[in-house]
């Protein structure tokens, strides 16, 4: 499974607004407790700016959750799918060897 870099800054932001809302906080509540200006945070947000992982840890700190958090969220639909190919891949190698028909099951 390839992502181009867009598609993961997208996640990540979109992780941080999703938390930063059920925190019911806002960008300038963010600005208040934080030395991070609200239009790089909604740039971030909007994936139109492509954060470091030192500003996304600073960003964590401000909103209180372990960046862990983050990361979970922004690509847990991304390790349930290489979960589940990596299941498909091993029962690819079992072969079926004479499946009882319904006469045999009588």
């Amino acid at each position: 499974m390839t992502q181009n870099k867009s598609d993961i800054y997208q996640k990540i932001g979109n992780a941080l607004k999703e938390i930063r809302k059920e925190k019911k906080l806002t960008l300038q509540q963010i600005e208040k407790i934080s030395t991070l200006h609200a239009a790089s945070i909604s740039l971030v947000e909007n994936a139109k700016s492509n954060p470091s992982i030192g500003w996304i840890i600073h960003y964590c700190n401000a909103l209180d959750v372990n960046p862990n958090e983050v990361f979970i969220r922004a690509f847990a639909e991304d390790f349930k799918s290489q979960q589940l190919d990596r299941i498909f891949d091993k029962f690819a190698s079992y072969q079926v060897e004479n499946k009882p028909t319904e006469k045999d099951k009588l």
